[in-house]
């Protein structure tokens, strides 16, 4: 004979589901949880001499917030825009140009159109670099579309030392930290012997390739971007780039 408690037990168990959602509580199995997210970030070098230069595709999904750092160098004075294709990129409010090492370093933001799930950045300058220069590009999830990021902080553009860092930066719950780095001997030449790494709390994001450095973190407020130079010359030269990238949730 059949329990009269096992034949109840499954109509039990919808009466308790359906009085949890009447009292506001839902079931979202596998729900992650709210805050940016990398996704993916790649770096391509190009050679002094040469203006245009094309990072690896980037496997996306559709929506993110794409991050493009360009550094170079030119002959001018006055430091040119870069001309950015793949997305709809804008220089970034407080992102430069920075003039560092007679080099310039500029921050640059776009969306990912959505539904695209491959994006192909390429950087073009108005004449040839006259150094190595590099074009980073990085891919986060969860951003706000409004007004993902804030805050922009770099070190002293002077600095010498194997520990660039920027001013501390207060970051909201889901946030992330968003930072680049570049290092150069101390006679200006770049990369030169340096190798960047992160330090606790920070992720190095492409670590392929250690100058420039790509890295993103959060923790206790406030926050302190940084990285470490490996170069054991106490008098090479560094800097670094920060900012607030802010949460949807």
């Amino acid at each position: 004979m059949i329990d009269g408690f096992v034949i109840f037990t499954p109509i039990l168990l919808l009466v308790i589901v359906a009085l949890l959602g009447f009292a506001g509580c839902q079931f979202t199995p596998g729900a992650a949880p709210s805050g940016v997210s990398h996704v993916q970030t790649v770096v391509q070098s190009a050679a002094a001499g040469t203006k245009s230069v094309t990072a690896a595709a980037l496997s996306l999904q559709g929506g993110e917030l794409i991050i493009a750092a360009v550094q170079w160098g030119s002959a001018v004075a006055l430091p040119e825009t870069p001309t950015l294709s793949g997305a709809p990129f804008s220089p970034v409010n407080g992102g430069g140009p920075f003039a560092w090492n007679a080099m310039s370093v500029q921050i640059f933001s776009a969306l990912n159109p959505a539904s695209n799930t491959q994006l192909t950045v390429t950087a073009s300058l108005p004449r040839n670099s006259d150094v190595t220069w590099n074009l980073c590009v990085s891919a986060y999830d969860g951003a706000d579309e409004d007004a993902p990021l804030y805050s922009p902080q770099t070190s002293p553009l002077n600095y010498v030392g194997s520990n660039p860092q920027t001013p501390p930066l207060n970051i909201g719950t889901g946030d992330l930290v968003y930072a680049v780095a570049f290092a150069a001997n101390s006679d200006g030449t770049f990369p030169g012997n340096n190798s960047l790494t992160g330090v606790p709390g920070f992720t190095a994001e492409f670590p392929a390739i250690t100058d420039p450095l790509v890295e993103d973190g959060n923790g206790t407020n406030p926050v302190v971007a940084q990285v470490t130079n490996t170069n054991p010359d106490p008098t090479a030269k560094g800097f670094i780039f920060a900012m607030g990238l802010k949460s949807a949730g």
